[in-house]
């Protein structure tokens, strides 16, 4: 069985119209979106002591995930504030991670020798690692990195050199600044890039070729999620088919339909994955 692990951010997402809080983080939705693929799935990550962190964590427990090297830390758990326009997520400002931003992951040596055993690091541009990565890197296994909207030549130049497979957020680029950013993290030392769009698909580039995948629309509940939907579904779907590595352009294209079929699926529910609470 294909062994991933998240490590990195957990937050709570408080839908303000609703007065509903659940559960999300990219690191966490990976974890989360990777067992509902059928791979056995972990999350390393700090939570806080308050109602979201046992919200989070309750729901982490029901779904059979492995949280056995989490911290929790007294204080507040981290919070986005979020809106919804037309089924589309519109953020507001949140805490910044709460106790993830004070407390960034110090990996013990019982630690690392646990990630170890993975076959995929997953993680986030807001979990804080930037400065603890050489002990991942010392795992060698192999890191995928969200970099959501932080494009800077300056932060893809410092983070691609330490992470394999690179995933950004372009929704409000053209095809011309997508394909620059692409070209820019391959470049800068990741094995390959790929860039979601939102309605407008997905593109996915090695250094070699372009392959781009078309949405699959529907008319959305709640777009909260796609993009961490789509990044595991072809990340796991790459580790079920040994393709992580090769890259070969068939693969590749249907690794992308297939999570463009899981983002879809992920448009259709309330929050990233669903277990909201009253907050």
């Amino acid at each position: 069985m294909i062994k991933v692990i998240g490590i990195g951010d957990n937050v709570v997402d408080r839908y303000i119209h609703t007065k509903t809080m659940y559960p999300g983080g990219n690191a966490l939705n990976f974890t989360v979106f990777a067992g509902s693929l059928g791979a056995e799935a972990a999350y390393m990550g700090n939570f806080g002591t308050d109602a979201a962190a046992l919200h989070i964590q309750k729901v982490l427990k029901n779904l059979g995930i492995d949280t056995s090297h989490c911290r929790t830390y007294e204080g507040e758990n981290g919070y986005a504030r979020v809106s919804i326009e037309g089924g589309e997520r519109v953020f507001l400002p949140g805490n910044g991670g709460g106790i993830n931003k004070e407390y960034p992951i110090d990996f013990s040596a019982e630690d690392l020798d646990y990630i170890r055993g993975f076959d995929l690091i997953h993680s986030s541009c807001y979990s804080y690692l930037e400065g603890r990565m050489k002990p991942l890197l010392e795992t060698e296994v192999p890191i995928s990195f969200d970099f959501s909207d932080k494009l800077s030549d300056d932060y893809l130049a410092e983070m691609c050199p330490m992470v394999d497979f690179a995933f950004l957020s372009c929704s409000d680029m053209g095809v011309d600044e997508v394909e620059d950013r692409l070209s820019f993290a391959v470049r800068s030392g990741c094995l390959f890039a790929v860039a979601s769009r939102g309605d407008k698909g997905a593109l996915f580039h090695n250094g070699d070729y372009f392959v781009s995948q078309s949405a699959h629309l529907v008319k959305p509940v709640d777009t909260m999620g796609a993009g961490d939907s789509f990044i595991t579904a072809f990340l796991i779907r790459m580790l079920e088919q040994k393709a992580l590595f090769s890259s070969e352009e068939k693969m590749v294209k249907s690794c992308m339909d297939f999570a463009a079929g899981k983002a879809a699926e992920t448009c259709m529910v309330s929050g990233t994955f669903g277990f909201g609470a009253a907050y």
